[in-house]
């Protein structure tokens, strides 16, 4: 259920009464009308469950790789063709056909093992039909094999490609006019995990900037009284190193151009190449960090601080950066498996007391695992009020999976859909608190979004925007070392801004043409997100009907309020006290949910996906009150050795769950084979 259900459980705890004043059978009907009436908005955007628009797919195909055939063509007519029909007859030849037929066979037979991802009843992971526009876009795109590391090898997608980054940062509430500031950019990446490690790389230059900057003064004996320049700032030498690491990214560019600007004023352009050599060389990057870290002594390792809840690329990221993981402060959880934001506000003031510098604070809109979305205004809240004493970090959010629910709460013109309208679209989501972190995505610094999950593009597509695109001057690989901060970043020469090489063209296309057909905001994109929010909203009513026809059994419960179209359930034979053998029970119930590798794909009713709930993350009163829920009320039952729950996980993306099928919608059919499997199950418990 995506931000409905959340705000229906938020509400569900405030008043708790959950089940004694819902009438479900009325919330039922009226969100099967939700469900219903919106597939015929659906139906020209996906290739379907059963492949129902593969004529417009096949006659598209076909058209446009027809069209790349002439373009091939008229490209030189004059020119012979390399491959004559006298070839085509030869032996050689049709024996090479042969076998590139024979391997496509092969190749199909075994891809026919796949997983089915664009069928209802695949309810798991992040995958799902995909948007007919984007594959055909990307299948299109692929003959002519554009390279957006440059313009010189994507003149076409690489434009497509920053436009579609001006479409994130819009949508997240970025501002992207020019004329103003700061002024947001984005780009594509192979995925969520390097948009996290493009982050973690763009903080670090700007974190250590302002130390370089007053080394290389220093280096060269410049005097640099910067408050003749401006009033915010004073004589470089006049700060210290904790001063020095703790500027916003706006103070860190304010101070690079004040300096630059001093040193060509007051000692020419000679020495303003010179000042920014010595800048360079005095960099982290420049270094490393053990030598910098060296030299500057006085300056402790940062940290970067995640949930508990963060995806495992954050680890990986503080390996790669050279930080280390042990600099990876993780936050405890509330019970509803968000960040704890008085956890985190203690561990800033900690952090402060000890003068540990602090990179970001990463917020998660949208956990792998649950789906859930952190608390972003208080995130923002705590910063604020940190940095009112000396103490300043950035903050990224990791949407890889939240990040196009956002287009839920943007109008075509841009605004904020109000609260009160947004409540009139669904049941229950969003709670208050949900909508106040998508209202504040705009004043976070940067963010991460995967259009290969809830953009329903084919894999390998990520996307990183950032707040203010003139922090790319801190990254560029070739120093430019002719002064000019009139002249905008050439973003056409992206590789010079970003952590990877060589990236398709393709990818970009699809994206693009995908946001198209249908922008992202509320009217368009948003009804897409909208019908999976409302499936999600439906399920969580299912639910509880059928926690009620199992009791006395298996006690069914969700075990926290989700945020976002992730449904999580919790299962427990009724009278066991053994986490133990609760989590077995739940590991039998998965295992006829996910696929055998040695059985036919077909033999599976439904695919689904599990994931664990570690309880060292909640405080002892959230693991009371949890295990309450889970009928564990053996108080002598210990989390020591067996410290996480495992629950099945359900992703409700798929946009014909609603579809009717002999009767039922497939999420009605869901919940009856769970009752026969849980059931079935049980016996073997007794």
């Amino acid at each position: 259920m995506s931000i409905s259900l959340l705000a229906f459980l938020c509400w569900v705890q405030e008043y708790t009464i959950l089940d004694s004043t819902m009438n479900t059978s009325n919330n039922n009907r009226s969100n099967e009308n939700h469900l219903t009436n919106n597939l015929k908005f659906l139906s020209p955007y996906f290739l379907g469950a059963y492949g129902e628009n593969n004529d417009v797919l096949e006659n598209l195909l076909v058209e446009f790789v027809r069209d790349h055939i002439y373009w091939r063509r008229n490209f030189h007519p004059e020119d012979t063709p390399p491959i004559t029909p006298q070839m085509m007859n030869e032996p050689s030849y049709l024996d090479g056909m042969a076998k590139i037929r024979t391997e496509l066979h092969s190749l199909t037979a075994k891809l026919k093992r796949s997983v089915p991802f664009y069928n209802p009843r695949y309810i798991g992971h992040m995958s799902s039909d995909l948007m007919m526009p984007a594959l055909l876009a990307q299948l299109i795109t692929n003959f002519y094999n554009p390279n957006n590391i440059t313009a010189e090898g994507g003149p076409v997608t690489l434009k497509m490609e920053l436009q579609v980054g001006e479409q994130f940062a819009r949508m997240f509430g970025f501002n992207t006019d020019e004329s103003k500031s700061p002024c947001a950019w984005g780009h594509l990446t192979s995925g969520g995990t390097n948009a996290n490690y493009e982050s973690l790389w763009n903080f670090r230059a700007a974190k250590y900037y302002p130390v370089a900057i007053a080394a290389a003064a220093k280096q060269l004996d410049l005097n640099l009284d910067l408050e003749v320049e401006s009033a915010d700032f004073k004589n470089l030498s006049d700060y210290t190193c904790w001063e020095l690491v703790n500027f916003s990214i706006e103070q860190v560019l304010e101070l690079r151009q004040l300096a630059l600007s001093a040193v060509r004023a007051n000692f020419g352009e000679n020495k303003l190449i010179d000042f920014q050599q010595a800048i360079e060389e005095n960099r982290i990057e420049t270094l490393g960090p053990a030598q910098f870290c060296a030299e500057h002594w006085q300056i402790k390792q940062a940290v970067v601080i995640v949930p508990a809840t963060a995806h495992y690329s954050w680890e990986k990221a503080m390996r790669v950066m050279g930080f280390g993981s042990a600099s990876l402060i993780k936050v405890p959880l509330t019970n509803s498996m968000r960040m704890d934001e008085n956890e985190l506000n203690r561990i800033v003031i900690n952090l402060h007391s000890q003068n540990i510098p602090i990179l970001a604070v990463i917020g998660v809109l949208g956990t792998t695992e649950f789906g859930t979305i952190d608390p972003v205004d208080e995130i923002l809240r705590i910063r604020k009020s940190i940095s009112d004493k000396g103490l300043n970090f950035y903050i990224h959010i990791d949407a890889a999976w939240g990040g196009y629910l956002t287009s839920l709460f943007r109008k075509s013109n841009g605004e904020l859909v109000p609260f009160k309208e947004m409540k009139q679209e669904l049941s229950y989501f969003p709670s208050e608190r949900v909508y106040q972190s998508f209202a504040s995505l705009k004043d976070v610094d940067s963010i991460t979004i995967d259009p290969h999950k809830q953009g329903y593009l084919p894999f390998g597509t990520g996307g990183f925007i950032t707040k203010n695109r003139e922090i790319v001057r801190l990254l560029s690989t070739s120093a430019d070392y002719v002064f000019s901060e009139s002249e905008n970043p050439d973003f056409l020469q992206v590789g010079q801004y970003i952590l990877e090489g060589s990236k398709p063209g393709a990818n970009a296309a699809a994206a693009y043409v995908a946001h198209k057909v249908l922008p992202l905001d509320s009217q368009n994109f948003g009804r897409v997100i909208r019908q999976t929010v409302r499936s999600a909203e439906y399920f969580f009513d299912q639910l509880k009907v059928l926690k009620k026809k199992l009791a006395g059994k298996v006690c069914l419960t969700v075990p926290f309020e989700p945020d976002s179209n992730l449904v999580t359930i919790a299962i427990n034979p009724d009278g066991n006290q053994c986490l133990e053998l609760m989590n077995q029970f739940s590991q039998d119930i998965y295992q006829q949910l996910t696929l055998d590798a040695e059985a036919p794909v077909q033999s599976k009713e439904f695919l689904g996906s599990k994931t664990h709930l570690s309880v060292t993350n909640l405080n002892k009163q959230e693991q009371t009150s949890l295990f309450k829920k889970l009928h564990l009320f053996d108080k002598e039952s210990s989390t020591k050795k067996q410290d996480k729950i495992l629950i099945l996980r359900h992703t409700l993306m798929n946009p014909w769950l609603s579809a009717e099928n002999q009767g039922k919608n497939y999420l009605d059919k869901y919940c009856d084979y769970l009752e026969e499997i849980l059931l079935e199950t049980v016996q073997n418990y007794r």
